[in-house]
């Protein structure tokens, strides 16, 4: 039989230290309604529905999740109407940039257009996006060819909610009904709060500290006794 060896137990004690995470670089926040009232919402399905049922609030689980190593981001989760319906947001954007300047990508901002002497610095922006919101089984789709009404992109971060100024994000999304027909562009606003990462547990470590501290204390009594 194959004797493990004190080497061979640090050894995999020290790779499971300095493993890297898979996800290390993303990072992930609970995506909430951008305000209150009797018609909150996250959602807002254009001319699909009347009244506040056209406004969908966003559910516990809602997340937007930043890939800041491949600059891509997605936003997924559930939204609800008065009426009980149910959207189910999966969404994708990429093609990130850092700052615009309302030559190409108009900034969001309650319908105005980006303005470089007021432009948040701590703000940031997806140019493409793609996805689709499904609502009680019907599918819709974000046009892939143009996502985003108005020359606007998907922008995040500091005061990028267009209806509060919060720190969350908003865009206009131009969307597909399930015949693949065009109509009234969504809105998605939403509040942004970081979710925090989970401290790892020490069991596996720690069972392999013990390990390796029991064949070395084992191995000390055996060349004592036999001295």
């Amino acid at each position: 039989m194959r004797k493990i060896t004190i080497a061979t137990l640090t050894a995999i004690g020290l790779a499971a230290a300095y493993a890297t995470p898979a996800s290390a670089g993303v990072i992930d926040y609970a995506a909430t309604n951008y305000t209150g009232g009797s018609c909150k919402h996250g959602l807002y399905t254009g001319n699909t529905g009347r009244g506040c049922n056209r406004r969908y609030s966003f559910q516990d689980g809602t997340t937007f999740s930043h890939d800041t190593d491949a600059q891509t981001a997605t936003l997924t989760g559930t939204a609800i109407n008065g009426a009980g319906q149910v959207a189910t947001l999966d969404l994708n954007f990429s093609n990130f940039l850092e700052t615009i300047d309302g030559t190409n990508f108009d900034y969001k901002n309650g319908g105005g257009n980006f303005n470089p002497a007021t432009d948040t610095p701590d703000i940031d922006f997806f140019t493409s996006g793609s996805g689709t919101i499904s609502i009680d089984g019907a599918i819709y789709t974000v046009n892939p060819n143009d996502p985003f009404a108005g020359n606007t992109t998907l922008q995040f971060g500091n005061g990028a909610n267009d209806k509060n100024k919060k720190f969350g994000g908003s865009a206009w999304l131009n969307i597909l009904n399930p015949h693949g027909h065009a109509v009234k562009h969504w809105d998605i606003n939403f509040n942004l709060d970081k979710i925090a990462s989970e401290v790892p547990e020490p069991g596996t470590l720690g069972l392999l500290g013990l390990a390796v501290g029991g064949l070395w204390a084992g191995t000390r009594r055996r060349k004592a006794l036999a001295a």
